[in-house]
């Protein structure tokens, strides 16, 4: 049977948070995560109320459920089904998980609260929730010009190799046949493009250097956004599903700061740096307060160009200032990429 010392040891380093609380809902112990991941020393907790620990709007609440639950006191996960949060002491909100257990010693009640930070786990539900959303609005986009654009165009096309059969003038006839095959190149080129917004060919014909300058002429050409770019050699070092990952990450970079930083310009890099490849994607725009960004579940498109750099073994950091602009460093491995084509 453990001893007193010992069952204070699995407190200490028990891998989540614990609290003990007592019957009133005052903090009576601590343990070393819960300083990690709340922000307090171990002497901020003691001897205060538990709802310093929860969100202000949610306060009144959490008093009524502790009330409930010291009147029938039983060992159970708590909010199931809803999505919790804590509030640390820089005012910051993380998603959690908390089970509670009662505890009596020496003939007072208490209750014994595990705390888990559940951020990496919410941050892939909400990654994969927006993947899929992201899913279907490609398909809807897609089915719209070919129903809109490329089936309307077949239509017509029909209709006039019909009427061409009706034609007897040899002088009318030739004239007909060049608008003809004039519309059927734009009907091609319309299905190219649709295709090329899938997967751009030049990424296996050409090289990702390619590519990506010819996303920033479609940037120029479509949108009016100016992008001075600076490449380095990096076709070699990158293969496959590592270009198509560079490429997207990119794209998304490049695709947010022509939406949000209201800059008009931006810049990008792509160079070899020791045994990676680092790109950097920067504007002098609006900016915003990325922190709060992922506090509130948005920014669903940094998460996901986060999460295709992780799978590679690379990582994306994002800086950015509210009126101060936004930098976006992708890097990947170069000994990463060599590790898949053994």
């Amino acid at each position: 049977m453990l001893r007193t010392e010992e069952y204070r040891a699995v407190f200490e380093s028990a891998p989540d948070g614990i609290l003990v609380v007592d019957a009133r809902g005052v903090i009576q112990d601590v343990n070393p995560q819960m300083e990690s991941l709340f922000g307090y020393a171990r002497e901020e907790f003691l001897g205060e109320p538990v709802e310093m620990l929860v969100p202000d709007v949610f306060q009144t609440a959490h008093r009524e459920h502790r009330g409930r639950f010291h009147r029938n006191p039983h060992a159970r996960p708590m909010g199931i089904g809803l999505d919790l949060t804590g509030r640390r002491k820089d005012g910051d909100e993380i998603p959690v998980e908390i089970s509670l257990s009662p505890w009596v010693h020496d003939g007072i009640n208490y209750v014994i609260c595990t705390v888990r930070d559940v951020s990496d786990r919410k941050r892939l539900r909400d990654f994969s929730e927006g993947a899929l959303r992201s899913v279907e609005e490609e398909r809807q986009r897609i089915a719209r010009e070919l129903h809109d654009d490329t089936a309307q165009r077949l239509a017509t096309l029909m209709l006039r190799v019909r009427l061409l059969t009706h034609i007897r003038e040899e002088g009318r006839w030739t004239l007909a046949l060049e608008d003809l095959r004039e519309d059927l190149l734009e009907t091609a080129e319309g299905v190219k493009r649709i295709a090329r917004g899938l997967r751009p060919p030049e990424l296996e014909e050409v090289g990702i250097v390619t590519a990506i300058q010819a996303h920033l002429r479609d940037l120029r050409e479509g949108a009016g956004f100016d992008v001075d770019a600076r490449f380095e050699p990096v076709d070699d070092l990158l293969e496959g599903d590592v270009k198509l990952a560079l490429y997207r990450i990119l794209q998304e970079s490049l695709s947010n700061a022509l939406r949000h930083s209201g800059a008009g310009r931006a810049t990008l890099s792509v160079e070899v740096s020791g045994d990676r490849v680092v790109a950097l994607v920067e504007d002098r725009g609006r900016g915003f307060s990325a922190s709060r960004t992922s506090a509130g579940g948005g920014g669903l498109g940094l998460i996901g160009m986060q999460e295709r750099a992780v799978m590679l073994g690379g990582r994306v950091t994002v800086d950015s200032t509210p009126g101060q602009g936004t930098r976006v460093r992708v890097e990947l491995p170069i000994s990463a990429v060599e590790a898949q084509n053994v």
